[in-house]
């Protein structure tokens, strides 16, 4: 059933046709999405989505501009990382939930994701790159949607490479209106001599030589049966991983406990904020003896109250004890960190 289900969400992601995209309607989603969340408040939308900002997420995440996030509250566009015009519906983001039509429960497709905190918490408010937390005129140079993008890129660079991401951030937007003292920049014209276009055209040589290499194992490269392997660059250059991903069905925290072959196994387990009724002696106990437990921290949920803030902590201090597991770091520390971590003791 969970199969049909699956192959279900595949085809209406992948199909092409007209009445398809008519199918996930996002702007309307999110509109109503927002109009119920806000209520009587939702003609002064602006002035709610400013105050989140100011009261919440200003001072713990310094890189995110109001503008940016007031734009993603109102219109759910997150990530503008090109000119264009953003119309087509990203079908990945739909899903169902069961909700009450008239005096039936029935299957409801839409948007029921996040619009509050915003999707730039993730990889667009930290960066080890100093020059990307540079100011003017109280401004960020850089906006989130671009930190995040160049954390992506280095990732998934170190991923397919194994070594650090070295080139440097796309110029900023201030980069064509001045220099560091505000004085406007000029074009220059660079002398490039006969030698260095020469090594210039030795190394495009280069290049164009190992593409063939590679063109040519790709093409050589056969696996039983007389069929032909599609070899990618990561498989041509380094030994295959030993790294599998497993998808399970609904349901299965409550089962894994009861797998003793999963027992003492694990060596991380994450659980976000919305899950932390599985932290118990239960799930700790496919842990290994020196492995850890990460528990998403709640300073960037903005709908929290203080006083909910505050006794989120105390609280998975409580679960933790009952589970054999320790905090890792002082309580200011947690508080000021992405994810609490735990480390198992018996």
């Amino acid at each position: 059933k969970e199969r049909d289900f699956m192959e279900g969400i595949f085809k209406f992601w992948g199909a092409t046709d007209a009445k398809s995209k008519e199918a996930f309607p996002i702007d309307k989603f999110w509109d109503g999405r927002v109009r119920s969340y806000l209520g009587t408040r939702y003609d002064a939308g602006k002035n709610v989505y400013d105050m989140d900002f100011s009261m919440k997420l200003k001072e713990r995440a310094t890189l995110l501009d109001s503008r940016e996030y007031a734009t993603w509250r109102q219109t759910g566009v997150g990530f503008e990382v090109r000119d264009g015009v953003y119309d087509t519906p990203n079908r990945t983001l739909c899903s169902g939930i069961i909700k009450m039509i008239g005096d039936s429960k029935r299957l409801a497709r839409g948007y029921w994701g996040d619009i509050v905190c915003s999707p730039y918490l993730t990889h667009g408010i930290y960066s080890p790159l100093k020059s990307m937390y540079e100011v003017r005129n109280r401004i960020n140079v850089r906006t989130a949607s671009e930190v995040a993008e160049h954390n992506l890129l280095s990732l998934i660079y170190q991923i397919n490479s194994g070594h650090k991401y070295n080139k440097p951030p796309k110029p900023d937007r201030f980069s064509f209106a001045g220099n560091d003292k505000g004085e406007p920049t000029s074009a220059t014209l660079e002398e490039v001599a006969e030698e260095d276009e020469e090594e210039k055209e030795e190394e495009e040589k280069k290049d164009d030589d190992k593409t063939v290499e590679i063109t040519q194992k790709v093409e050589n490269a056969n696996i039983s049966g007389g069929r032909r392997k599609k070899l990618t660059l990561m498989e041509l250059d380094k030994p295959k991983s030993n790294v599998t991903v497993r998808l399970l069905p609904l349901g299965t925290m409550d089962q894994l406990p009861k797998k003793e072959n999963l027992l003492k196994l694990f060596d991380l387990i994450y659980l976000s904020s919305s899950q932390v009724s599985y932290f118990t002696p239960e799930l700790t106990a496919l842990l290994r003896d020196d492995a850890n437990l990460l528990i998403e921290n709640v300073k960037f949920i903005t709908p929290l109250t203080k006083d909910q803030e505050k006794g989120y902590l105390p609280k998975i201090r409580d679960m933790a004890t009952k589970a054999k597991c320790e905090l890792l770091g002082s309580n200011d520390e947690m508080n000021n960190n992405f994810h609490l971590s735990f480390h198992r003791v018996d």
